[in-house]
């Protein structure tokens, strides 16, 4: 399957990244949202991610105007019925990916491949939303996409195996690492990850220092980074919905969220990118 042209729904912090790791693969991207001021943020943040690519030696000032020149935005869904693939990476919210993928239904062609990026939910449910499950599976991407190697290919057992094999071509052509993982709430990264960023939550909640949760299993599990100052990386407001989303779907006590945490992200307190949440940053 040639992907020439692919649109993702949703141009928050995963849908940009999403983009620009295709534009980098010289894939003509379309970014569409309809949400107020969500253009102008996901153009701020790409250019923020290619300088901050060209700081760093990673890609060079020519590359970066090609990436921008392959990059579009759309307010509308209209361009879907030119995608030769799709990926939905909306809020993790099931009621709005369920609307999203419904109105993706009637615009994109036939046997196009449509994924979404949902990190906790079921793909399954998300098929049936969509209504063609044979050419519907999940992409996993991790935050932030222009940086993390892994995708998670989640098909489901109406998901035709050639759809499987070309959504690994796709990652492989971005210069992601894909594994295919099953499709239960949070996968592989999520389910096992989540648990472990919970527990550590609670110690914090409990009165742990968070260097000192970090730096302990950094140290004693190899980690190169720990789980609070992850959390601050992805975004606490990211961390909190995916707990309760497993914990919803699960119904694990393991998931749950610790008070002390829900009242920090409530604060406005949501990491690297409001400047404190377990950490402070910028001074």
């Amino acid at each position: 399957m040639e992907v020439r042209t692919l649109c993702v729904i949703g141009a928050g912090t995963m849908g940009t990244g999403i983009g620009q790791v295709a534009a980098q693969a010289e894939i003509v991207v379309h970014l569409l949202d309809n949400a107020e001021g969500s253009v102008a943020r996901s153009q701020s943040l790409l250019q923020k991610n290619l300088q901050g690519g060209i700081d760093r030696g990673k890609i060079t000032p020519e590359k970066a105007d090609e990436i921008r020149q392959l990059l579009h935005w759309e307010t509308n869904y209209d361009r879907l019925s030119e995608a030769d693939w799709v990926i939905e990476a909306v809020f993790e919210d099931m009621a709005v990916k369920d609307s999203v993928l419904r109105q993706a239904a009637t615009l994109v062609r036939d046997k196009v491949p449509v994924a979404t990026n949902t990190s906790t939910f079921v793909v399954k449910e998300l098929a049936a939303s969509y209504g063609r499950p044979a050419h519907f599976l999940g992409m996993h991407f991790f935050n932030p996409p222009p940086a993390m190697k892994l995708v998670e290919v989640v098909p489901t057992e109406e998901t035709l195996p050639e759809v499987t094999d070309a959504a690994f071509a796709l990652c492989e052509r971005m210069g992601k690492t894909p594994k295919l993982a099953p499709d239960i709430p949070g996968f592989v990264v999520d389910r096992a990850y989540g648990a472990l960023a919970a527990a550590s939550i609670e110690v914090w909640a409990l009165g742990g220092d968070p260097e000192a949760i970090d730096s302990s299993i950094e140290m004693g599990l190899g980690h190169k980074m720990g789980p609070l100052r992850t959390a601050d990386l992805v975004g606490l407001d990211v961390m909190l919905a995916v707990l309760r989303s497993l914990h919803q779907q699960t119904g694990h006590p393991r998931f749950e969220a610790p008070a002390k945490f829900i009242e920090l992200v409530e604060s406005g307190k949501l990491g690297r990118k409001s400047g404190e949440g377990f950490y402070r940053y910028g001074g």
